[in-house]
């Protein structure tokens, strides 16, 4: 039997929106990097981006380890051991392959050319560029072969050559995919216990397991992320992975680690300037620095936490946007930050210059590609792990059987059609109060004369209940106390008025979201007295999309109108 859904915590919104844009920062920093890998390096480097990346890549990585954790706890107390894997398939492989298939050979293309080659084997680089690395790495780096082919020759290699295959950013992925499958046995049945009770002697207690990973096993194994040659950074993870499923799973843990915040962050502080003091050069020992990085990462990532359970206690409609779009902007912004970074590396300009214009367009373009491409199309969603456009569960559906439930913007146009039935017909020749049928007969939308102002609420769902057996409940309601309440039968449709110079439109209306728990401007305009177009937006109509609604007893005379 499943567990109820826990409350929406947008405190771990906020967080995983963080570490997914601060990427764009990140990668952009290591192309000026003097540090030895990224896929594409310019030929002046800055000892600040190498303070500022390797600060960032203390707590970043565990940081969204961690994160998964916690959604992988929060996933199995609702889902069955069935469901949870459907959802590891949508969610991590099918963008896994997809993106190391349309994506990735483009990143190696670039790389090769930039004299580098980081494979499973290891990091290569071309006798021009060894000489440029020397001052940073002090051991002799294995001797890549220059590269000439074209693309078109190198492309096919890329899929039948091991050494030639990247996943590059999306290792993140194979691993997190591989720990959920390999864990599950174990995970599954931890996932539906509650653990009451945690000393804060518990909040420190992953240093020692980090700790003692760094030294014993980071020089063996420093990597790549190859996942069967990397067991440093295997058991790493692994333990940010277990941790923040304790978190899910003993919310005493969570309360003593929002009391231990500013402990944690001070003590993260402290070890970061050990570790700074090794990189200017003022002692060398390689125990300290490996079980600093073990301390200073754990106290960030906690304090992090500790800072946003207690800051973060409300979402609105941009969070629910950006906590959208993290993972598909995960996916994304590396290819961006490569192409843009192999042509501004070779404009006559500084190092601050560049930082600015590569950053400014990688953000960009990026944000174009999911705004404008990504999120809008069914099949691009599936590749990029998102919810279907209904927002139902990761399994597919038909249009007659989309839920309520949808995600951000793109259900804008799906309340539109589910929220928004109106119709006065050919100058008063209809009225739009009555049965509407929205999203292909998934929901009935009755609408009434509410005064003078047109209103609706949802009087039939196709899928009333959600996976639990439950009446769905308006879960994402930013109003604690509306949470409870059923989908069906609330009003979603409001203060839409007859516009005066159209009398078959009517505008300045609202529509309530339940499945994001926002409001958006609304309109109509009636093209029959039994169809009519509805249009959900943001801000002004141009931001939005129409639907089609149809006046329940007469479909068939819209489907002759089309």
């Amino acid at each position: 039997m499943s567990t109820p859904s826990p409350e929406r915590r947008y405190d771990l919104d906020v967080l995983r929106v963080f570490a997914c844009y601060l990427l764009f920062l990140f990668h952009v920093g290591m192309v000026f990097n003097p540090s030895p890998f990224f896929h594409v390096r310019n030929g002046e480097s800055s000892a600040l981006f190498l303070i500022l990346c390797g600060f960032i890549a203390l707590w970043h990585m565990p940081l969204l380890f961690l994160l998964a954790g916690w959604s992988a706890a929060a996933s199995l107390r609702s889902r069955s051991v069935g469901a949870f894997l459907r959802e590891r398939g949508s969610k991590l492989a099918i963008p896994l392959v997809a993106g190391c298939v349309l994506l990735m050979p483009g990143i190696k293309f670039v790389e090769l050319q930039s004299g580098q080659d980081l494979n499973h084997r290891g990091y290569f680089a071309t006798a021009e560029l060894q000489e440029s690395l020397r001052s940073v790495i002090p051991v002799e780096i294995p001797l890549a072969e220059p590269f000439t082919e074209s693309f078109g020759t190198f492309l096919p290699t890329f899929f039948t050559e091991l050494d030639r295959f990247t996943w590059s950013h999306l290792w993140f992925i194979a691993y997190l995919l591989t720990f959920s499958i390999v864990l599950l046995p174990v995970l599954a049945p931890l996932a539906r216990r509650n653990f009451s009770g945690a000393s804060r002697l518990w909040v420190y207690l992953p240093i020692l397991p980090l700790a003692l990973i760094q030294l014993t096993l980071r020089e063996r194994f420093p990597g790549p992320y190859n996942l069967y040659n990397d067991w440093a950074s295997v058991a790493f993870y692994l333990t940010f992975l277990a941790s923040g499923f304790a978190l899910a799973v003993a919310p005493g843990l969570e309360d003593r680690l929002r009391e231990e915040r500013r402990r944690l962050l001070a003590l993260g502080i402290a070890a970061t300037g050990v570790l700074l003091a090794a990189v200017v050069g003022v002692f060398e020992s390689t125990p300290v620095v490996l079980a600093g990085t073990a301390v200073a990462g754990w106290c960030f990532v906690a304090a992090l936490l500790g800072f946003a359970r207690e800051r973060v206690t409300s979402g609105g409609p941009r969070l629910g946007y950006l906590a959208e779009s993290a993972f598909p902007i995960y996916l994304l912004h590396q290819p961006v930050v490569v192409m843009l970074a192999a042509g501004v590396v070779l404009l006559p300009l500084g190092i601050a210059a560049k930082f600015v214009l590569l950053l400014t367009g990688s953000v960009v373009v990026t944000l174009a590609l999911y705004h404008f491409g990504g999120r809008r199309l069914r099949a691009t969603r599936l590749l990029l792990g998102m919810k279907p456009l209904d927002g139902a569960s990761t399994s597919p559906r038909t249009d007659a059987q989309r839920p309520p439930r949808s995600p951000a913007w793109t259900r804008v146009a799906l309340l539109a059609l589910l929220f928004l039935p109106m119709l006065p017909g050919a100058a008063k020749a209809a009225d739009p109060a009555g049965l509407w049928w929205a999203e292909g007969g998934s929901s009935k939308i009755e609408i009434r004369h509410c005064g003078e102002v047109l209103c609706g609420e949802i009087v039939w769902l196709n899928r009333p209940y959600d996976d639990r057996g439950h009446g769905l409940r308006d879960v994402e309601n930013p109003e604690p106390a509306l949470r409870s309440r059923l989908v069906l039968g609330l009003q979603i449709l409001s203060n839409l008025r007859n516009s005066p110079d159209d009398p078959d439109g009517w505008t300045d209306g609202e529509i309530y979201d339940p499945g994001s728990g926002n409001t958006y401007n609304a309109s109509l305009e009636i093209d029959h007295p039994n169809c009519m177009r509805v249009r959900g937006y943001l801000g002004i109509p141009l931001l939005g999309r129409t639907t089609t609604w149809i006046r329940v007893g007469k479909e068939q005379e819209c489907d002759e109108l089309n």
